[in-house]
């Protein structure tokens, strides 16, 4: 399946941050990771959801890693504290890990890097990951719970991949979080600004892996955009168009800029 080959190749989105893994450490992951033939997916449609299983497939038919656990509930006083990954374990370390894995896509926009739902920011992501999900299995609640049946990990592992959008005429830019250079890149503008171009809609499931704009059927009707949509131009740049109101508000000062194709 081209979405396990598309995970596999692509890049994570910073570098830098604690506990993210690198490319090279992808890579070496890549080099010895088994496709697997037969898999099927009938679970959640969101694409937060085929990521994480995909991800799942990719360790499960890993030679030199073993799935302990996944998506494991962590409570406390009646209260959830929320849902760990993946714990697994590494063959060739002989050590447990607790990795957590998130597929984004941000746009760049007033030093910021937005979501198409924009209360959603790198920034706040890559920290809510560090700072709480990966801290989960250092938590009081999961030793007293799971440690002694599932084991205590001694390695945490961030993995965060996606696309970064950029302006389509540099006029905004994205947080000072270090991103990685060889991210995979696009462009953004408002839908009132996509005069001149002609481009094909992704579906979700596409945004891991954007077919060429020839492949495709179906034409973007931008005046009928009422959400963040991504899309494919002739010379195959992915592009995310948002309604004229986002993230809040209309921004009058861009009603009449129109890009033309890179």
């Amino acid at each position: 399946m081209r979405h396990f080959r598309h995970v596999l190749d692509m890049p994570v989105l910073t570098q830098g941050v604690d506990h993210q893994v690198s490319d090279e450490w992808l890579g070496k992951f890549r080099d010895r990771a088994i496709i697997p033939a037969d898999a099927h997916y009938d679970g959640n449609q969101r694409l937060g959801f085929y990521y994480q299983w995909l991800w799942q497939q990719l360790i499960n038919h890993h030679p030199d890693f073993e799935l302990v656990g996944e998506e494991i509930q962590l409570h406390e006083a009646k209260r959830t504290l929320g849902a760990i990954d993946f714990l697994v374990f590494n063959k060739q370390s002989n050590q447990l890990e607790h990795w957590e894995v998130a597929i984004k896509f941000y746009l760049a926009y007033q030093q910021r890097w937005l979501g198409p739902n924009s209360a959603d920011n790198l920034d706040n992501k890559i920290n809510k990951m560090i700072q709480h999900q990966l801290a989960m299995t250092q938590h009081q609640a999961y030793k007293d719970q799971y440690a002694k049946s599932l084991g205590q990990p001694s390695c945490q592992r961030l993995i965060v991949q996606g696309r970064l959008f950029d302006h389509f005429r540099n006029e905004e830019s994205g947080s000072a979080l270090p991103i990685n250079p060889d991210v995979h890149k696009g462009l953004w503008c408002f839908q009132s600004q996509t005069e001149d171009l002609s481009l094909k809609i992704l579906t979700k499931r596409d945004w891991l892996t954007p077919p060429s704009y020839s492949s495709m059927p179906t034409l973007m009707v931008p005046s009928a955009i009422t959400v963040p949509t991504q899309g494919v131009a002739e010379d195959n740049q992915v592009w995310f168009i948002v309604p004229d109101h986002w993230p809040l508000h209309n921004r009058d000062r861009h009603q009449h800029d129109r890009p033309s194709t890179p």
